[in-house]
């Protein structure tokens, strides 16, 4: 039998995990920067403002900040093709 997506998972704490960070200014706000890079300036710059969230989500609801963790790997992502692409 074929495992599911959410296999293994905490369906309940990912589902308002990702809700709270999209109802987030914040959060959406630099997904928005990340997704706009065109530069590998403006990447570091949106990547700087994902730790600053990752420290602040971390204090104040840590059972959500996997979240961030996520849109920091995002950015890792983006960032390396930004740079596949210049170089």
């Amino acid at each position: 039998m074929a495992s599911g997506v959410w296999d293994g998972l905490d369906k309940e704490r990912v589902s308002r995990g990702m809700v709270t960070a999209f109802l987030s200014d914040e959060y959406l706000e630099v997904l928005a920067a990340i997704n706009n890079a065109e530069t590998s300036a403006e990447i570091e710059a949106a990547r700087a403002r994902v730790k600053e969230l990752m420290a602040l989500w971390r204090e104040e609801v840590p059972e959500f900040a996997f979240a961030v963790d996520v849109l920091y790997l995002f950015s890792e992502k983006i960032s390396q093709q930004l740079s596949d692409q210049s170089g």
